[in-house]
């Protein structure tokens, strides 16, 4: 897949004659394509890269692929992952996960820590402890949300 000129002309910009760029410069060309850094694909793309410090041009047209791909149709799913989101972080901790499942008033207050458990033993792929959004979705697919 080609590279988009301004995408091409932006990492140009930021490698200043070498083969690579670091973080921050990544995201800046996130919001120069006008890709919200704080929307949960975006945090869980981010998350899932962690330990990257630099990127190559392949590499950073690759993320904006994955950015652009789950960013078409994730309005069910997201309007979901951010009731569950409680404190706006971009992901879902026990605790928000307990604040929402306590005010649906579906399981009993001493079912809550087994439902989590599971849910994050099956869901929590890079096992940090937290949801990231492509998580959350990846253990939703099947689930129809009407």
């Amino acid at each position: 897949m080609a590279v988009s000129p301004l995408i091409r002309s932006g990492f140009e910009k930021y490698a200043e004659g070498g083969s690579e760029i670091g973080v921050a410069a990544v995201k800046d060309l996130f919001l120069v394509n006008l890709i919200p850094l704080r929307h949960p694909v975006v945090v869980a793309l981010f998350d899932e890269v962690r330990d990257k410090t630099s990127f190559t041009l392949e590499e950073v047209r690759d993320l904006f692929c994955k950015a652009k791909q789950q960013l078409a149709g994730y309005i069910d799913r997201l309007e979901l992952f951010e009731k569950y989101d409680t404190n706006s972080d971009g992901f879902i901790s026990r605790e928000d996960m307990k604040i929402c499942l306590r005010d649906d008033e579906y399981y009993k207050e001493e079912e809550l820590d087994t439902v989590i458990d599971l849910v994050m033993l099956f869901g929590d792929v890079n096992k940090d402890d937290r949801l990231n959004y492509r998580e959350f979705v990846r253990m939703l697919k099947d689930v129809p949300l009407e």
